[in-house]
């Protein structure tokens, strides 16, 4: 499995920002930059944290977050695929054990009929959760947001890190779109960043410590 992604040894404080409070991790010993958390059960700091997936035994952050994404879509289609062709075997099958009487192991072909009848209706039931969750997690990537993020988010409220649809995209997917099926990190397909260092709206960045003037 890809490394999510670890705070590089040594790194510091972000020197360019002499206001900014800072967040230290005394599990791992280290400065944890933005976007990065502790995860409990890798007991380690991962860089852009989403959340840890028990699916895949290992968490999902910067650099593996892409290979996540596929991994539902690439499911998705072959549930997809099972769901497609089953419509026709499963109809021609109950049509030849109710039209021909003439069927040969009449039980063996009713077991299969209904076997088949049950893998295509915890396909249809799959694909349908995987709907809402390929597109749950679509939206996070498109409005820069990460799982966590999302929970401790205001309703409505635009991430300071969103520069764009396809600029946060592309720092999940990589900048080369023909190369964003890819299940692999190359020069061209890899995510865009380090993982520590974040482009921000300039717009939205609000010192924590700051209150608002009241109108």
């Amino acid at each position: 499995m890809t490394d999510p992604g670890v705070v590089p040894p040594n790194w510091g404080f972000y020197m360019g920002d002499e206001t900014k409070r800072r967040r230290y991790c005394k599990m791992c010993n280290v400065w944890k930059p933005d976007r990065t958390h502790h995860c409990s059960i890798c007991n380690r700091c991962i860089l852009n944290m989403d959340h840890h997936c028990p699916w895949i035994n290992n968490c999902v952050g910067f650099y593996n977050r892409k290979f996540f994404i596929q991994l539902l879509v690439y499911v998705y289609l072959s549930l997809l695929v099972v769901v497609l062709f089953s419509v026709f075997e499963i109809y021609y099958r109950f049509a030849r054990l109710t039209g021909d009487p003439n069927v040969k192991n009449k039980t063996v072909e009713w077991i299969l009929a209904l076997l088949l009848s049950g893998a295509f209706l915890m396909s249809t039931l799959l694909l349908c959760t995987l709907t809402n969750f390929i597109k749950f997690h679509m939206k996070l990537v498109l409005e820069n947001y990460t799982t966590i993020e999302n929970l401790e988010r205001e309703e409505s409220a635009a991430s300071k890190f969103d520069i764009g649809r396809r600029r946060n995209w592309e720092q999940v997917f990589g900048n080369n779109s023909y190369l964003w099926w890819l299940p692999m990190h190359t020069q061209a397909s890899r995510p865009i960043g380090d993982g520590v260092r974040w482009r921000v709206h300039y717009t939205r960045i609000i010192d924590e410590d700051e209150e608002l003037p009241h109108e």
